[in-house]
């Protein structure tokens, strides 16, 4: 039993408490935590297309194609070099994680962003023969089929890196980080 102002509370109680408590707090805080997140995200992801669009181009400028399969190796190579980036920028920054980067964080991260490679690809491939009897500058047809599948793969990327790699834990750090806050409080 733990006294807390005039009532005495025993221990379960005091955790089945703090853990509804604090449940309904998170709820109404998440809301505008996914909205922050987003937007973040949006910063992020914006920074993340300048880095893809410049090494891209800077390869497309290096070795000019009309063929689609060097401009697919192109992306990928443009994409990883934005991944790289959108890992720390949207771990650290956009949801705050504060642990130490894992073995599974990093498996996870990977599988999203190869998903997201497959996806952009295969999108940037359609759009690719799509526009290619219609564009007469290469690199104009290879960033119109870029901007389509960048298009295509966000919200899957987003949805990926919040829900599955940089999931957090809120009620064990909540509960690690307040032990010794009372669950009760006098108003």
């Amino acid at each position: 039993m733990t006294r807390t102002g005039a009532l005495e509370v025993p221990v379960e109680q005091q955790e089945k408490a703090h853990i509804s408590n604090y449940s309904i707090e998170e709820r109404d805080r998440s809301r505008g935590s996914v909205f922050r997140q987003f937007l973040s995200f949006c910063l992020v992801g914006g920074l993340n297309t300048t880095i893809d669009l410049l090494v891209l181009n800077g390869l497309l400028w290096l070795w000019p194609t009309q063929n689609t399969v060097l401009l697919l190796a192109c992306n990928s190579l443009a994409y990883a070099a934005g991944a790289t980036n959108s890992f720390f920028w949207n771990k650290y920054w956009t949801f705050r994680s504060r642990q130490h980067t894992t073995y599974s964080e990093l498996m996870r991260f990977a599988l999203t962003t190869l998903c997201g490679l497959v996806i952009n690809n295969v999108l940037l491939w359609i759009a690719s023969e799509l526009l290619h009897p219609t564009m007469i500058n290469a690199t104009l047809w290879a960033n119109a089929s870029k901007a389509l599948a960048i298009g295509g793969t966000f919200m899957i990327s987003f949805l990926g890196m919040r829900l599955w790699v940089f999931v957090r834990h809120p009620l064990r750090e909540n509960v690690a980080r307040r032990q010794d806050q009372p669950v009760y409080r006098h108003r």
